[in-house]
C-alpha cells in the first residue's frame, strides 16, 4: 500500500517537477538521519533533531493533503493521510523509545516516498 501510495502520488501532474526533486529530497535526507540515528542511538541530540525532521516533513504532509485547495484524488489524499498518521506514531515511538523497530519502519516508508518522487522526475 506504501508503495503504491507513493507512486501515485510522484505520478500526480498537479505537482510540479522541481517541487518533486524538493519534496523527494526531503525524503532522503530524513530517511538517511533515521539511519544515523539508528546507528548511534545514544545520541540524544541527534534524536530530537530526526524526530523534528520527520515530524515537520509529515505534518506538510498532512497540512498538504487537507488544504482545501488540494487537487490529488481523494483515494490518493487518505493514502497519504493513513501513511502521515503511521509516520506520526513512528516518530512518538522514537521519542520515548530505542527500539529500532519504529525507526526502520520509518526508513522504509521514506526511502519508498522518495523514490516514487525522484523516479518520477527522472524520466
Amino acid at each position: 500500500m506504501y508503495r503504491s501510495a507513493a507512486n501515485t502520488y510522484a505520478r500526480n501532474e498537479d505537482i510540479s517537477v522541481h517541487g518533486r526533486i524538493a519534496e523527494g529530497r526531503a525524503f532522503v535526507k530524513a530517511a538517511r538521519m533515521l539511519d544515523e540515528l539508528k546507528r548511534n542511538p545514544a545520541d540524544s541530540k541527534l534524536r530530537a533533531e530526526t524526530v523534528a525532521i520527520n515530524r515537520v516533513l509529515w505534518t506538510a504532509v498532512q497540512a498538504e493533503v487537507t488544504a482545501p485547495d488540494c487537487q490529488l484524488p481523494d483515494r490518493l489524499k487518505a493514502a497519504l493521510m493513513s501513511l502521515s498518521l503511521f509516520a506520526d506514531r513512528a516518530v512518538l515511538r522514537m521519542r520515548v523509545s530505542r527500539d529500532a523497530a519504529p525507526i526502520d519502519a520509518l526508513i522504509a516508508v521514506n526511502r519508498d516516498v522518495a523514490g516514487g518522487l525522484l523516479t518520477e522526475t527522472a524520466h
